[in-house]
């Protein structure tokens, strides 16, 4: 199906039974057209296919000597989710659809845990799949688990993305870019699901999807192992049209953050020996 087929179907459904049918028919079509490859974590610098059940999806490195248990999707609950959060609107489209699969993701996969919980998870795991409903249960999930589910879920609409295996200052991370107009065209838009733009108003803070548009030149400039430092600053008038179109942000200061992004393995690492922690 097309993305503008998925978006006309998406609100034709009438009933719960209508959207688990949807959601199961176009998982079934993604799988269908997914191969078996090992991607992730010490595997590839990125992935553009579908995170299917023939994927061995690698969230982390080796766990002690030992092959991580391959990343598993295997709830339709996000999907479902998602496509009940579309229909409680009129429209959509790739900029709003940010937030709103950020919180998806931050709901379905809480975080409390600093990297333990996780390696222990990963660690005494017997069997070579790991469920994504043993990561949420036990509220483990990191960069790679939140990246590889909103993947899974602009693909799902149709939408362009890729999970993207580099570092987000010194630290290894995992992110996405998604393409509004298909791969290789511009804009492309960096997305992190595991942070997020706050405005503030005194004790008030109002959190959003994090975002930036690239131009072809940085672009490739980054996928050539330049690092980028994104100045949010630059995008708050994006913001601030998307998301206080009614006014509701005008008393609400930006907090600015510029942090600094690497694509790919081995430029990660370069740049995270060439900047050692203080």
């Amino acid at each position: 199906m097309t993305k503008a087929q998925i978006n006309k179907k998406i609100f034709e459904l009438q009933t719960e039974e209508d959207i688990i049918n949807f959601v199961k028919e176009r998982l079934n079509e993604l799988e269908e057209s997914s191969v078996e490859e090992t991607v992730g974590q010490n595997y590839t610098d990125s992935f553009k296919g579908y995170i299917s059940q023939k994927t061995h999806y690698k969230a982390a490195e080796k766990i002690d000597d030992f092959e991580c248990p391959d990343l598993v999707y295997d709830d339709i609950t996000p999907y479902v989710n998602l496509v009940k959060e579309l229909k409680t609107g009129t429209w959509y489209n790739e900029l709003t659809l940010l937030t709103t699969i950020y919180f998806l993701v931050c709901n379905y996969l809480p975080s409390e845990d600093i990297g333990i919980g996780r390696y222990m998870a990963y660690a005494s795991h017997k069997g070579k799949r790991l469920s994504i409903k043993t990561v949420r249960e036990n509220c483990i999930a990191f960069c790679s688990e939140k990246s590889g589910m909103a993947h899974n879920l602009f693909k799902f609409l149709g939408i362009d993305s890729e999970v993207v295996c580099g570092a987000r200052e010194t630290e290894m991370h995992s992110y996405n870019f998604i393409y509004p107009n298909g791969y290789g065209n511009e804009p492309m838009v960096l997305y992190d699901p595991s942070y997020f733009v706050n405005f503030v108003n005194g004790n008030d803070k109002l959190s959003f999807g994090f975002f930036k548009a690239f131009h072809r030149q940085d672009y490739e400039a980054l996928k050539n192992g330049i690092p980028m430092q994104i100045d949010l600053s630059k995008t708050e008038e994006n913001y601030r049209k998307l998301y206080g179109y009614d006014g509701s942000l005008d008393n609400y200061k930006f907090e600015n953050e510029n942090p600094i992004y690497v694509y790919g393995l081995e430029n990660a690492k370069k740049y995270k020996n060439s900047n050692p922690r203080k």
